[in-house]
């Protein structure tokens, strides 16, 4: 038994030796591969994506074309390691290439082929602001895989194309015109005409409203004797990084600034408690 295990031990130290060219060969074929695709890689973007009107997709083209370079290096090493049967093997055998695609790989292939609809369907470009289950960011980067946003907090958020594809979301500069609202109560007992026209006066003073689109003030509702007022004005965001809440917090201090020099009355939601004593 002692013999036996000794030349099982010995007939595996000889197949080591044997085969270490062969692997620092494979090895080495690896290293210069990876160094030339990364070259390849540098040169295409600094070449081509660069220079190319439609950048995102020629930054996907890209993708797929060093993406391929990677799938015949890995094909390359196995034949240096003598296992040209067994890649013949793995393309002939559509039943296993089927099994890998359906699971090993089906994330990778169900962004692959989101990434393809977004670049024909073009929801977005680069340097939109976008929200996306909740996030909120400007599109810095579209790769065959994911999509990468940066948000107002600075950070990268990298989201898988198939969720873009398969989960609604806000394009909020597709054509630069966002609209914001606010509500406003006032008592009953004011002109609600006159104090409507107030805030429209208010409203056309301010800058950096969009002048094509005309502010709005209507009544969204009245209640114990008091009336909520519904007002939206449009603007651009002219390349900022987010929703211009400082503008918004102008309207709204301009709008109760205004009405309060006109005298106009706002509910104070007092409640008087009479105590009766009994006698």
């Amino acid at each position: 038994m002692y013999q036996a295990f000794k030349n099982s031990i010995q007939d595996l130290y000889r197949d080591l030796v044997e085969l270490t060219p062969v692997i620092f060969v494979s090895v080495l074929v690896l290293l210069v591969g990876l160094l030339v695709i990364s070259s390849i890689k540098k040169l295409i973007f600094r070449k081509v994506i660069s220079r190319a009107k439609d950048t995102v997709g020629a930054r996907f083209v890209a993708d797929i074309i060093i993406f391929i370079f990677y799938i015949i290096l890995i094909f390359f090493v196995f034949r240096t390691l003598g296992l040209s049967a067994f890649t013949q093997t793995i393309i002939g055998a559509a039943g296993l290439t089927t099994f890998i695609i359906g699971f090993a790989l089906k994330d990778i292939g169900e962004n692959f082929l989101a990434g393809i609809v977004m670049i024909f369907d073009r929801p977005f470009e680069m340097g939109d602001l976008v929200e996306i289950e909740g996030r909120v960011g400007r599109v810095i980067r579209i790769s065959i895989r994911e999509t990468t946003i940066k948000t107002v907090d600075g950070k990268d958020v990298y989201i898988p194309n198939s969720d873009i594809v398969k989960k609604h979301f806000i394009n909020y500069t597709i054509d630069d015109q966002l609209r914001e609202s606010f509500d406003i109560s006032i008592n009953n007992t004011n002109n609600i005409r006159e104090v409507m026209g107030m805030i429209m006066k208010e409203l056309s003073s301010v800058p950096n409203l969009l002048p094509n689109k005309t502010p709005s003030v209507s009544i969204k509702n009245f209640d114990q004797g008091t009336v909520q007022l519904s007002v939206s004005f449009w603007y651009g965001l002219l390349g900022s990084q987010a929703r211009n809440a400082r503008l918004k917090n102008e309207v709204m201090l301009r709008v109760i600034e205004a009405l309060k020099s006109n005298k106009v009355e706002f509910p104070n939601h007092i409640q008087d408690v009479n105590i009766q004593k009994d006698a």
